[in-house]
């Protein structure tokens, strides 16, 4: 138990300090003068706050919303696609093929960033916000897949035999039996990958090019020095990503 603590405090501590820092009264972000909300308000008016530019900063919260909502679409679609097949079908070199759909999330992510830069390099595609789109769509599909199987794996199939019975078709079924019972899995599958998308730093910094992430434009304003600005974009990004999470768990809730 005790050990069990000492991890959670190794893990979440450091975190926990971001934020606490992130109301720091003081322009020196490790020393404590007072609590104040004024780099937040300051932010918010769009005044330059310990380095960091408001409107660099937005520019780079837009781009990292669209990638990710455009790469959660994709990958929601051909993942729920992708956990149907793996569950419902058998394929020569099905063992193979899973494997393959889980060797996203096990790579290194500068190793899947290279593979990704080579790769568009080869097809002579120029990099921007369509190759980040694509590269996130090629490790979302994987998170996305992973949930909805696990959600598929105790699903009572005999549900679908019975509509089908009652006379309902093929698409029929899959609206109104599959889908309501695979939805929380969808849904979470959905909300991982959005949180996974936001949040990568590796793998979009091979293939964006000139434009910019939230990500990295945090780390470009970490490589000068911790100032209380960037603990403000930190605190705001860990609030952020842990609220997608909860969410995510929230939809997932029991599999049964």
């Amino acid at each position: 138990m005790a050990q069990t603590a000492l991890v959670y405090l190794f893990l979440y501590v450091p975190i926990a300090v971001v934020i606490a820092l992130s109301f720091n009264d003081s322009r020196y972000a490790v020393v404590w003068q007072g609590f104040t909300t004024e780099w937040y308000a300051a932010l918010l008016r769009g005044e330059t706050v310990a380095r960091v530019d408001p409107s660099a900063a937005w520019a780079a919260l837009s781009n990292s919303v669209e990638i990710a909502i455009a790469s959660v679409i994709l990958s929601t679609v051909f993942g729920t696609m992708l956990a149907f097949a793996l569950d419902r079908h058998e394929f020569p070199g099905k063992r193979l093929f899973t494997g393959v759909v889980f060797m996203p999330i096990i790579i290194p992510s500068i190793v899947m960033g290279i593979s990704l830069l080579l790769f568009f390099n080869i097809v002579g595609m120029q990099l921007g916000i369509r190759t980040a789109i694509i590269g996130h769509v090629a490790f979302g599909i994987s998170f996305v897949a992973v949930v909805v199987a696990a959600r598929l794996q105790n699903f009572d199939q005999t549900l679908e035999e019975a509509a089908m019975d009652l006379g309902a078709n093929e698409l029929e079924t899959f609206r109104y039996v599959t889908l309501p019972v695979i939805r929380p899995g969808v849904l979470a599958g959905a909300l991982l990958a959005f949180a996974m998308s936001f949040d990568d730093y590796v793998v979009t910094f091979f293939i964006i090019g000139q434009e910019n992430t939230l990500p990295i434009y945090f780390f470009g304003m970490v490589r000068q020095g911790i100032s209380p600005g960037v603990n403000v974009v930190a605190a705001l990004i860990i609030l952020a990503t842990m609220l997608v999470v909860g969410i995510a768990q929230w939809f997932q809730g029991p599999t049964w």
